[in-house]
């Protein structure tokens, strides 16, 4: 698979990952015209790999603060996610629902904040 510029091969270089299984499922439906199913997983999964780019993918239900206290109440899970990492770290989601959970707000203080607005 050819990559979309940068010299990244996103069969190669890239981990499209999350903390959820049910995220993952979603994520290995959305990219699987770009990226490999063997290089969409949960952060568990890429332990001890390491690519170029990572995409972190943070969704949760934000009437349901449970998962997110759950993905943050040690700080081992995102070391594992930001590590794999060589080149670029892109994280999605709510950044208002993640900045206070324990350990994430300085990931949230140290990377530049996006918004997209849905297409109609």
């Amino acid at each position: 698979m050819a990559g979309a510029g940068a010299g990244v091969d996103l069969g190669r270089d890239v981990f499209v990952i999350s903390p959820f299984r049910h995220v993952v499922a979603g994520a290995k439906r959305a990219c699987r015209d770009l990226v490999p199913a063997e290089r969409v997983g949960t952060v568990h999964t890429t332990q001890g790999k390491e690519a170029d780019v990572v995409i972190l993918i943070l969704g949760t239900d934000p009437g349901r603060p449970g998962a997110r206290a759950w993905a943050a109440s040690r700080p081992n899970l995102l070391n594992v996610a930001v590590s794999r990492a060589k080149r670029r770290l892109f994280v999605i989601g709510d950044l208002d629902a993640w900045r206070d959970q324990r350990f994430f707000a300085p990931l949230a203080e140290s990377l530049p904040a996006h918004t997209w607005q849905a297409q109609p």
